[in-house]
């Protein structure tokens, strides 16, 4: 009477043990839910930027197409960006006087220039270096500055033709600007 009791438990206490292992499964077509949760601190203080007038704008004249067709840009605009108070803790304790950045313009591609949005078609912004390089949405560009104080980065704007019919109207573009800084 003993034995067939014994067996007559085991299925159950077998059944019991297994459960802990398959309720760990999710079920069928179910999500699972979590939490991550991160933390980190700021090592340097941030630079100060001033780019271009207050609004942190660049205006167009109005611009013939004609021009745009023949292949010639708008008259240019400049951009300048002045970086200052950036002291990295990583070039004062290494005695280094350099400051180094990374910088990016980010904005809708137009081919290799920097697509428009409104009313206005066919047409692109171009933007240059100092140098007359050619600037690309998302290109890092890399400079540096013996000087701890400030840096001064100067750069071209102007509309260009973008290779679709053109159309007359209004137009805006926002470009974003990254700056790293070590």
């Amino acid at each position: 009477m003993i034995r067939s009791t014994a067996l007559l438990l085991m299925p159950l206490f077998l059944y019991a043990w297994g459960q802990p292992a398959s309720a760990a499964e999710p079920p069928i077509g179910g999500a699972l839910k979590g939490r991550v949760q991160l933390a980190g601190s700021i090592v340097d203080s941030a630079c100060s930027i001033r780019v271009g007038n207050d609004n942190q704008t660049v205006a167009f004249k109005p611009t013939a197409l004609n021009g745009l067709v023949s292949g010639d840009s708008s008259s240019q605009q400049s951009l300048s960006i002045h970086i200052s108070d950036c002291i990295s803790s990583s070039a004062s304790r290494n005695s280094e006087p350099a400051q180094r950045f990374k910088l990016a313009f980010e904005g809708e591609a137009e081919g290799k220039y920097f697509g428009i949005q409104g009313g206005a078609q066919g047409i692109a912004l171009q933007i240059k270096d100092e140098q007359g390089k050619l600037i690309s949405p998302g290109m890092l560009l890399e400079h540096s500055s013996l000087s701890s104080d400030s840096l001064m980065l100067n750069y071209s704007l102007s509309l260009v033709g973008s290779g679709h019919a053109l159309e007359a109207g209004d137009y805006h573009a926002t470009i974003k600007l990254s700056i790293q800084h070590f």
